[in-house]
């Protein structure tokens, strides 16, 4: 079994048909020990929040979705111990704290951070932290 570290832009694409669904749904029926930082549940629920403003979803789906994630075997683990890490990769790399704490977590937990956000692959696949970073059609 693998363990992998879930980012939002994966989890999402689970519940709703974007670029990249077929390679997340994939991902369902693999083998693998997901895990997050704990801020993984408020930015599914910021997305969600977005699709419903946009009359993408409805509350209830948004509602359905997380419950449905909440039942997942999902490891969760604190944010506080890794934002000092994060911190130091997002000044590095330039991206935000938020994207960097994902990556703290897999750099953490000696694993790899499986995303959907092409931007923030595409910046640090390259550097020494790429071995952490896994695109989601690679995973």
């Amino acid at each position: 079994m693998r363990t992998l570290v879930l980012d939002a832009s994966v989890a999402i694409k689970w519940y709703f048909p974007e670029v990249l669904s077929d390679a997340a749904l994939r991902l369902i029926s693999a083998d693998t020990r997901w895990i997050v930082p704990d801020l993984f549940y408020a930015e599914v629920g910021n997305v969600l929040w977005k699709k419903v403003t946009r009359g993408e979803a409805t509350v209830d789906i948004a509602r359905d979705v997380l419950t449905s994630l909440f039942s997942l075997a999902i490891e969760v683990y604190l944010a506080k111990p890794l934002v000092s890490s994060a911190l130091e990769i997002a000044h590095q790399f330039q991206c935000t704290v938020y994207d960097s704490l994902y990556l703290a977590t897999a750099i953490e937990k000696g694993c790899s951070l499986v995303t959907a956000d092409r931007k923030f692959y595409d910046a640090l696949s390259h550097t020494a932290l790429g071995e952490h970073l896994l695109w989601i059609e690679d995973a």
